[in-house]
């Protein structure tokens, strides 16, 4: 694209203006090189008229593809539907979408506000914003967004009506879609338009035309060569800041209210062709430059918006993965990426990879055993657990660059998604859907406050897969990690009561298992009594494990789930006991892993002392050390210990709190950047984990929290940003060797 105004990665269009099939508008997307398409209608069926199953093998292969979707088209008070009709149609289209929008990872749903239906015009307005009201409501309690496009209905081409509209509905989950084309046929000046409701835009639809013959009329053209003005209001879409997508429509072959359907036409041809006029458009440089910012009178800081509507969507989107659930539980975390990464993109974003490691990048030693397990067993596996990449500005070295690290896979289980306008319920609230979200709104602040944000300052995100279920960042954070996609200063985005934690302990999961031979009820001396076995164990290895080796800080030791069986009738001879194993240090790791193994044999050769001589448990007794085996799910990993003295001055200065060094810390994926190079690394985020319930029922997170959060982050951010124009970059002191506190 000409001009000061660069398009690329962010023109996308209504998939069936170039075909009516979903393989179709693929197959045009792809040979665009676009990410995503926006969707009205699949081989002629309205989305809200899908089943389940057909959205779920569309979001399938719109994934498959890399394809997100940046908006779903709803009849929802559009130019066939009048104010006098029913409502309910427009309620439940508006609850199958937002169901839709889950699996195919899409909130926002285009609405728009009813024809007349033979009222006058103060009926009509007052029942039109009524039932907005109404809608809003709804979508606000659901997790998405009506985009009101300036088309048919009230407040479809006047701007004060439109600004009304939203005034009198007052709700974060109605915004503007703005139509540039539409003013040629409905008979208005869009641009004039667009002027009052630039700071309400949150989507954009790109089409030009010339007036036809009679009122009412157009002649569609490609993009710039109409009456639209389609590059002036581009251009003034990107001098208010529009980051969002540009998405055709170009009304060449198919025009779905006049009933042009382009049947027996190739309706990709014209629409190719639109979209690369749209990428091809000259865009005149701003008429009037910026005047410079003093550097002494920086902009007046806000306070960072949350998007609650974004998070109520992730909180009712399914991202437990299959460690947590079993194959076959709806798992949309490919999804929920999309919806992340659109809401990312409308400050600034651009996505730099949204896909998995190849097997052989994540298959090692020190890979969890259930990973290696649910690999062997189940070739997409990790093709259904993706991560992202996110970055704000151009790629810069590492000195100039902050990564943060959110996961947006859950643990399973939990209440339905709830938010009473002060805190959120639902599995992810605070572990660690809010932080992720909140922390676009940090970012955001951040590039407001600070222009060197995106600018001089590069910003990563990694939304990773893989952190819950035991697979500690195997397939998730570390291959980001070892690709290099990390900064000078890097941030986990976990619960820590907004103190940054500057360590986080690994943990090892040893698995002690019993194989012997059961027996019945009647004779329960014949068999091997693998219950009463493991619980000697467990009890055992708890005494002997919890004192602290050598004078040492002693181990955090978990003795997690013993199962055997569930009969009574029967003496159950096999079974296994978990031990989770948390350490600081890989020596610790390895001490650790050592004594639980001496542990484990001075423990069967008690339980052989103790019971050798009761008949009902002799054989048990005989027999113990020949059927016990100690088995590793997962050993050997890292921990993350000392940082650089430089990294603690400037969280202090961007008036964040240390975590204590006699608190202990907890394990997560900070633990793969142990060792890097002139980097910082810390857990910093907002809620606490045994606070707000993580893992438990009745999780939850503030708002009042996730907006501190989100305020401390962007104060981080342009503290990095001082550091950079005082050339601290350039001395950086040595990496500390004292380690940091317990874990």
């Amino acid at each position: 694209m000409s001009g000061s105004v660069d398009l690329t990665g962010r023109i996308t269009g209504i998939g069936d203006e170039a075909a009516p099939g979903l393989d179709g508008q693929i197959a045009v997307a792809r040979a665009l090189g676009w990410s995503a398409l926006e969707l009205r209608s699949i081989d002629g069926t309205a989305l809200a008229d899908l089943s389940a199953e057909a959205v779920r093998d569309a979001a399938a292969r719109l994934h498959a593809a890399g394809l997100g979707v940046v908006c779903l088209d709803s009849r929802i008070g559009n130019w066939a539907r009048p104010v006098t009709g029913p409502f309910s149609a427009d309620l439940e289209e508006l609850d199958r979408l937002a169901e839709h929008g889950r699996v195919l990872g899409c909130r926002s749903l285009r609405v728009m506000s009813w024809t007349d239906g033979g009222l006058p015009e103060e009926e009509w307005a007052a029942e039109a914003i009524d039932r907005m009201r109404r809608l809003a409501r709804r979508a606000e309690r659901l997790g998405v967004e009506l985009l009101h496009e300036n088309c048919a209905g009230w407040a479809g081409s006047d701007a004060s009506r439109t600004l009304r509209l939203l005034s009198e509905v007052d709700s974060p989950a109605l915004r503007v879609l703005f139509d540039i084309g539409n003013g040629v046929p409905y008979g208005y000046d869009a641009h004039a338009l667009l002027v009052p409701l630039l700071p309400h835009v949150a989507h954009v639809h790109v089409k030009d035309a010339l007036p036809g013959d009679r009122p009412g009329e157009a002649v569609y053209t490609l993009p710039g060569e109409g009456a639209a003005r389609v590059a002036d209001c581009v251009r003034l879409l990107e001098d208010h800041g529009y980051r969002g997508a540009y998405s055709l429509e170009p009304h060449l072959a198919v025009v779905p209210h006049a009933g042009i359907r382009g049947e027996g036409t190739d309706t990709a041809v014209p629409f190719v062709r639109a979209a690369r006029g749209l990428a091809a458009l000259s865009v005149p440089p701003p008429a009037t430059p910026p005047a410079p910012v003093p550097a002494q009178a920086p902009p007046p800081a806000r306070p960072p918006r949350v998007d609650t509507g974004l998070l109520l969507h992730l909180l009712h989107t399914p991202t437990a993965g299959p460690l947590e659930t079993g194959p076959d539980a709806p798992h949309h975390l490919t999804a929920a990426l999309h919806a992340y990464a659109t809401a990312a993109a409308r400050i600034g974003f651009e996505t730099v990879r949204l896909g998995s490691p190849a097997p052989e990048a994540v298959l090692r030693d020190d890979t969890p055993r259930p990973v290696r397990h649910a690999i062997a067993a189940d070739p997409s596996f990790l093709e259904r657990q993706p991560s992202l990449l996110l970055r704000l500005g151009p790629e810069r070295p590492r000195e100039r660059t902050v990564m943060f690290n959110v996961h947006l896979d859950t643990v399973a289980g939990g209440e339905p998604p709830a938010y009473d306008g002060a805190r959120f319920h639902g599995r992810g609230a605070v572990d660690a859907k809010g932080p992720a979200v909140a922390l676009l709104a940090g970012v955001e602040a951040a590039a407001a406050r600070c222009p060197a944000i995106g600018r001089d300052v590069t910003v990563l995100v990694q939304a990773v897969a893989g952190e819950e279920g035991g697979a500690l960042g195997t397939f998730g954070t570390r291959p980001l990690v070892e690709a290099g996609h990390i900064g000078r200063l890097n941030v986990f985005c976990e619960p820590t009561g907004l103190r940054h934690l500057p360590r986080a302990t690994a943990a090892a999961t040893a698995r002690v298992t019993v194989h012997g031979e059961d027996a019945i009820d009647d004779r329960p001396g014949a068999g091997h009594n693998a219950t009463v076995l493991l619980g000697f164990l467990a009890q055992h290895l708890a005494a002997a494990l919890g004192p602290s080796p050598a004078g040492g800080p002693p181990p955090t030791v978990c003795v997690a789930g013993l199962h055997t069986g569930t009969l009574h009738n029967k003496v159950h001879g096999t079974g296994s006991l978990l031990l989770n194993l948390a350490y600081a240090t890989a020596e610790a790791g390895a001490a650790v892993e050592r004594a639980l193994a001496r542990a484990l044999d001075e423990g069967l050769r008690a339980f052989t002392a103790r019971f050798s001589g009761i008949p009902l448990f002799a054989r048990t007794a005989a027999d113990a050390a020949g059927i016990t085996r100690l088995e590793w799910e997962k050993r050997g990993l890292p921990a993350l210990g000392g940082q650089p003295a430089w990294g603690e001055e400037l969280l202090a200065r961007a008036g964040i709190a240390r975590w204590p060094d006699d608190e202990p810390g907890f394990t997560c994926d900070a633990i793969w950047l142990g060792g890097a190079d002139s980097a910082f690394t810390t857990v910093f985020g907002p809620g606490s984990l045994d606070a707000n319930r993580a893992h438990a029922a009745g999780e939850f997170i503030d708002l009042a929290d996730l907006e501190a959060f989100a305020d401390r982050t962007a104060a981080l951010l342009t503290a990095f940003a001082d550091d950079l124009r005082s050339g601290a970059e350039h001395r950086p002191p040595p990496v500390s060797t004292e380690k940091a506190g317990t874990a």
